[in-house]
């Protein structure tokens, strides 16, 4: 008797806690930690196109008429590049038009012809959105431009610790 009760707590020191480990993974009673700010891409994307070859690169398509928001994401170009610091010449920023445009000169402005203009309409671009593309051309995380300015300063600060993080573990670029 002694003896198959020490068999059955045996058994259920090993088989409870798989089985409760099963049972929160299945039920999702168990939250994932998140280490980026950005969104992840649900489908890869390759930019051929662009300009800079072997850098990460922040990516943002200037709407026609440059609102708020668009001065806010041309803020953010300028000025991440240089808050990374001593790594700022692994990173570019780039802003892509239709019509060529000098503003900053801390931005590389490329103009698209039709076909690429296209490449950002079609999901998963969006507009009003940062895109961080690494040295491979592939895009790797995207930023949504927010109205309210505390969101805003917020993104921008979760941008420049997702680029930090990856210039830091990355050796390519």
């Amino acid at each position: 008797m002694k003896g198959r009760i020490t068999v059955v707590v045996l058994i259920g020191v090993f088989v409870l806690p798989v089985v409760v480990a099963k049972l929160v993974l299945e039920q999702s009673w168990y939250q994932k930690g998140v280490t980026n700010y950005g969104q992840f891409l649900a489908e890869p994307v390759t930019l051929n196109w662009l300009a800079e070859k072997g850098q990460w690169r922040l990516v943002y398509a200037v709407p026609e008429p440059c609102g708020a928001q668009c001065e806010q994401a041309l803020f953010q170009l300028t000025q991440i590049p240089i808050a990374v610091g001593k790594e700022r010449d692994r990173v570019t920023s780039i802003a892509v038009t239709r019509t060529a445009r000098r503003e900053p000169d801390v931005l590389t402005w490329q103009t698209l012809n039709a076909a690429q203009q296209e490449d950002l309409q079609q999901p998963p671009f969006a507009p009003h959105t940062l895109y961080l593309s690494d040295p491979m051309n592939n895009v790797v995380l995207a930023y949504p431009i927010s109205d309210d300015n505390t969101q805003w300063v917020a993104q921008g600060k979760g941008l420049l610790r997702d680029l930090k993080r990856l210039l830091k573990l990355s050796k390519v670029g």
